[in-house]
């Protein structure tokens, strides 16, 4: 037990920075938790031929476990906050080439693994030729499916929102600098908010809010600016106004909600979803219990392995469901759903955290892909020495 404990504390993790916020992570938290649980009522649906018949509040039940993709627009916004804090803090400077390159170094070993591995699988478990999946799996590589193909990968799906990440990491810093040079607070929040509203606009003008561009940054663009806003209104706290800290404990959960009944293309519930997402933001930060909550250790933990629970889930899921949804035709929808999800989540956070200490956890600090290929190249010395005796 002892050793399961070090284990687990190990998880916890500590950026380079030094400036860790850990009700980031809880948002994280907040953000997965939804994802996961969504995809695995999919999966249900699709494996279980019964658990479609459904009352009436196991019918709202679903819809709610439904609305998870609100936790990709959290991540989001996490993505626009993370990245922009900064400068938001008075940071001026910008070396851009350290800027990507630790970027890259962060993320794209975990991703080059799992997508490699993925696609493998489907190469040996489907019928579409080594010719088609290469050309996929290069496209998943390169960030470039849903613009290429206009639909998600099918080596896996989640990497949509990875793309739309990767567009924005590359204008974060420009937009950053070009947002906090403006020295006066009231006005460039003035003016953030009012751009914000006019780019939803003209998403629903220009068709940005569907399919291929929904799966690009135009599609998703506010929900990082949001982030940036948050960041701003996070480090001037003390100087904007203050609301009582209950008022948003007890906001956060009605935020929640509204965010899920109006995750739609419709123009107006757009608008109230970004508000939401914003002032659930603020909750955050400004909340006593909210905060808290999302500062719990085992949350920050399990929030702090998003990235690799995000990679590996879906695929998860979908061999784990294919397995136990054949099972249990004869109970209630929410019967099947508590049963499954009793068996699939211990098995996805189980696995997470193992790829997460062995696959991410290294790369987590700059050191971590010098270090890889330090190990590359000497293996590949040794051998060198071995063919050559």
């Amino acid at each position: 037990m002892r050793r399961f404990i070090d284990f687990w504390n190990s998880l916890l993790r500590s950026p380079n920075s030094g400036n860790y916020i850990p009700f980031i992570d809880g948002f994280r938290f907040l953000a997965i938790a939804p994802v996961i649980f969504q995809h695995a009522n999919e999966r249900l649906l699709k494996y279980s031929a019964s658990a479609s018949n459904q009352s009436g509040w196991e019918q709202m039940l679903s819809f709610l476990i439904s609305r998870g993709t609100i936790g990709v627009f959290i991540f989001f916004a996490i993505s626009g906050f993370v990245l922009t804090m900064p400068y938001a803090k008075g940071n001026r400077t910008l070396n851009y080439k350290t800027y990507i390159s630790r970027r890259l170094t962060r993320i794209e070993p975990p991703f080059i693994f799992w997508i490699s591995f993925f696609a493998l699988i489907l190469l040996f478990q489907s019928n579409l030729g080594i010719g088609k999946v290469l050309a996929h799996y290069f496209a998943t590589l390169t960030y470039t499916h849903s613009i290429v193909y206009g639909e998600y990968s099918i080596i896996n799906p989640v990497a949509w929102s990875l793309e739309v990440e990767i567009q924005f990491y590359l204008i974060a810093p420009f937009i950053a600098l070009l947002y906090f040079n403006q020295k006066d607070g009231f006005v460039r929040r003035t003016f953030l908010i009012i751009f914000l509203i006019a780019y939803i606009t003209f998403q629903y003008v220009l068709g940005w809010n569907v399919h291929p561009l929904k799966a690009t940054l135009l599609g998703h663009l506010q929900h990082f600016l949001i982030g940036m806003l948050a960041a701003d209104l996070y480090v001037n706290r003390k100087t904007i106004g203050r609301i009582k800290p209950w008022v948003w404990d007890a906001l956060a959960p009605v935020l929640l909600l509204v965010m899920a009944f109006t995750w739609t293309e419709e123009y107006y519930k757009t608008l109230i979803f970004n508000s939401a997402l914003i002032l659930l933001l603020m909750a955050g930060f400004n909340g006593h219990y909210f905060n808290k909550f999302l500062s719990v250790k085992w949350i920050t933990i399990i929030g702090g392995m998003c990235y690799t629970i995000y990679l590996i889930h879906l695929p998860l899921l979908e061999l784990l469901y294919s397995v136990i949804g054949s099972f249990g035709y004869s109970s209630p929808y929410w019967l099947q759903l508590s049963i499954s999800l009793i068996i699939a989540i211990p098995i996805v956070l189980f696995s997470s955290m193992i790829f997460f200490k062995t696959i991410e956890k290294p790369f987590m600090k700059p050191a971590g892909f010098k270090n890889l290929l330090s190990s590359i190249k000497g293996i590949v010395s040794e051998k060198t020495v071995q063919i050559q005796k």
